[in-house]
């Protein structure tokens, strides 16, 4: 079989497993409605912990961040695909997750599957990233703020390593801009002064 076929077949192989969203897969094992039917009305973990609590949340956060980690890691490797390869596996996973095919390509907003493509194949971005998402997340609340800020972290951290290659740089900014295009309503609230804080992770909660 070709290079391209294999390539292909992965990508297609990843995209479907993308496609797999935790919150909808899960919600009857929790006993829950359809996450898009309430709360930010998308498939994605953040929406799961608001709109059915943590266990739900933690679980649907665990899968979604495996499934990217299989699509870039186990998918490659039983395909016999390199690295540049892999990263586009990862791409095609987020992308799935974020318009999977198998719920009307109505999914959530692709930050955990894309940790998870990052932790299989970018750690030492990823630390940065996380790094950035922590802070920021203690200091204003806003989980969207702190997703995208990270992920600028992730950018740059890529951008300016002297052994990152173009593919792991033009995948974290095709990824980035991702992130922020599906985030773009988080985006015009807190433009508004209308976005949703977890206060509760705050350094200094507001009275």
């Amino acid at each position: 079989m070709s290079t391209g076929l294999l390539v292909a077949l992965g990508l297609v192989a990843a995209y479907l497993m993308g496609s797999l969203s935790g919150s909808l897969l899960l919600a009857r094992a929790f006993g829950r409605a359809d996450p898009r039917s309430s709360g930010s009305g998308n498939a994605g973990a953040t929406n799961a912990l608001r709109t059915g609590g943590r266990g739900y949340g933690a679980a649907v956060l665990v899968f979604d961040l495996v499934k990217g980690v299989v699509a870039a890691l186990l998918v490659p490797a039983l395909l016999g695909l390199g690295f540049a390869a892999a990263l586009a596996c990862g791409a095609a996973a987020v992308i799935g997750h974020v318009y999977p095919v198998f719920f009307g390509f109505r999914g959530g907003k692709g930050a955990a599957t894309l940790i998870g493509v990052l932790l299989a194949l970018l750690p030492g971005a990823l630390l940065l990233g996380l790094a950035v998402w922590i802070a920021t997340l203690v200091a204003s609340g806003y989980v969207g703020l702190a997703t995208l800020l990270g992920m600028v972290g992730v950018s740059l951290a890529t951008l300016f390593a002297p052994a990152a290659g173009l593919a792991a740089k033009v995948f974290v900014i095709v990824m980035t801009a991702l992130i922020f295009y599906t985030h773009r309503e988080n985006i015009q609230r807190l433009r508004a002064g209308t976005e949703n804080r977890f206060e509760r992770v705050m350094l200094r909660r507001r009275r």
